[in-house]
């Protein structure tokens, strides 16, 4: 499998996997020119940045819809507190100025956004709680297919971090932690009434295929009790929640839980220090149910005790990211394809001050990659995108 490094990218990157032929090829193809400077000093900026404001910007989340274009969110200081910013592009055009889509007095965080089969996008947060006593709380706020935002609505009165999935029928699937919970939107807009899934929780990620299955994994106590584990349920359309089990299997701290799925197959990644090093795991979930043994990543490059990692499937590859310190903080890549060898490691963001990254693939097999970075001189929002074919 090929992979191209480009877009608004500094440059592109050509990587062969090593079943084929390794090489790597840079040439850098753009300047750096400032083309939407916020400022009047006459800086120049990096041309990933997409947020570039004076503000704190950080906490991205991305959608790509089917017609190829790119969502946006974010939370961002700029306003004088912290609210859920969103900005679009298509696949060969200009970042649109950002929205103000939470409008509120008080401190709006986490984004998450996601996009349905007809186009319309949805958004959950959490308000309040970290730089405030207001109590924490989820919002959900939706822009169908060619109108404006909604006005923000509170779909849970207690809840931080929420996260958003959606199935091929338009049902919108939303956790959070508190403890970890769930509450789904029918496709016909009815909010169904919250269902607890795990009685603890400190982080959390869920992946919801195409029928409505949704898979959820936290980090915490574990399933069996103990040291902190990864642990792992799900809930097939409208049946009822798995019992847990613990799918990390270690005495080792676990933690910084993701998960994908495709195809039928679920893919469960994490953080483990072993031995005193930070390292990422995973396991495969076949559509019998069944996991694989547990792997780790090979040949990484640095160790992982960056930002939290961060996956995402298509036809059967499995894409990472993880942030390593070798010449300062930076986001690295590698895939595992589907015949089971891998690629090289290679650095996306390449600034040396990058923080949490987010990755989404489109229907072409493209990876969609945003993060934080402090490059700027604040944290602003970068984007690049991976061609995989």
């Amino acid at each position: 499998m090929k992979f191209i490094l480009g877009g608004n990218s500094m440059g592109m990157k050509i990587i062969e996997s090593r079943h084929l032929l390794i090489s790597f090829v840079l040439a850098f193809l753009v300047s750096c020119s400032c083309d939407k400077s916020p400022t009047c000093d006459g800086n120049h900026y990096d041309p990933r940045n997409v947020s570039r404001n004076e503000g704190l910007s950080y906490g991205a989340s991305l959608a790509v819809d089917d017609k190829g274009n790119i969502h946006l969110v974010w939370a961002d200081s700029t306003p004088g507190n912290y609210e859920i910013l969103y900005s679009t592009k298509s696949s060969g055009g200009d970042w649109f100025d950002p929205v103000n889509i939470s409008n509120t007095d008080i401190e709006s965080t986490c984004p998450e956004i996601t996009v349905d089969p007809s186009g319309n996008l949805h958004v959950v947060w959490g308000e309040g709680g970290f730089y405030t006593s207001e109590t924490l709380g989820v919002y959900y706020s939706m822009k169908p297919y060619g109108e404006n935002w909604t006005i923000p609505m509170e779909i849970a009165n207690r809840g931080e971090m929420p996260d958003i999935g959606i199935d091929a029928s338009g049902n919108v699937h939303v956790t959070w932690l508190g403890w970890v919970s769930y509450r789904m939107k029918s496709a016909e807009g009815i909010w169904m009434p919250k269902e607890d899934v795990f009685p603890f929780g400190i982080n959390h990620d869920h992946a919801v295929n195409n029928q409505g299955d949704v898979h959820v994994v936290c980090d915490g106590p574990g399933a069996n009790g103990g040291g902190e584990n990864i642990s792992y349920t799900m809930k097939p359309f409208g049946g009822s929640w798995a019992e847990p089990e613990n799918i990390s299997e270690s005495l080792s701290r676990s933690w910084a839980p993701t998960i994908a799925a495709d195809d039928g197959n679920v893919y469960a990644a994490w953080k483990e220090v072993r031995p005193g090093v930070d390292q990422i795991f995973f396991r495969i979930c076949s559509s019998d149910g069944s996991w694989s043994e547990i792997d780790s990543l090979p040949d990484i490059v640095g160790d992982a005790t960056g930002p939290e990692p961060a996956i995402t499937a298509e036809n059967g590859n499995l894409h990472f990211l993880w942030g390593a310190a070798i010449d300062g903080w930076d986001i690295y890549y590698k895939v595992r394809n589907r015949d089971g060898s891998w690629s090289e490691s290679f650095n996306i963001s390449n600034t040396g001050e990058a923080g949490p990254a987010i990755v989404v693939v489109d229907t072409y097999g493209n990876l969609h990659v945003a993060w934080s970075d402090e490059s700027p001189g604040n944290y602003d929002i970068f984007y690049t995108v991976i061609s995989t074919r």
